[in-house]
């Protein structure tokens, strides 16, 4: 793994990006895939995890993030209330939704 270090310092150094360590890329790479929708226990047997919870610590949602998720939640609960209210308007049988 040194010298797959030491490219990747030289590398950084000749391009004058700024320094990160390869390792962060995994995270990244973990909060970019949570982000698209990869559910947990897929993220955990492709980063080569036994425990979700190692997930967590690798996959790091921005605010933006939990915000669309609460927004697609929110419009799927007011999507099932319209539902609701249809079906009592028409007088028909309450079928509880799950």
């Amino acid at each position: 793994m040194l010298k797959v270090n030491n490219a990747h310092s030289g590398a950084l150094k000749r391009s004058k990006v700024p320094y990160f360590r390869l390792y962060d890329l995994r995270h990244t790479w973990a909060t970019r895939a949570a982000m698209a929708g990869i559910d947990l226990v897929t993220l955990a047997a492709m980063l080569g995890h036994s425990r979700i919870q190692m997930v967590l610590r690798y996959a790091h949602p921005t605010e933006q993030h939990q915000a669309d998720a609460m927004r697609k939640l929110e419009e799927f609960n007011a999507a099932r209330q319209m539902v609701e209210i249809e079906t009592a308007q028409r007088g028909l049988a309450r079928v509880p939704l799950q």
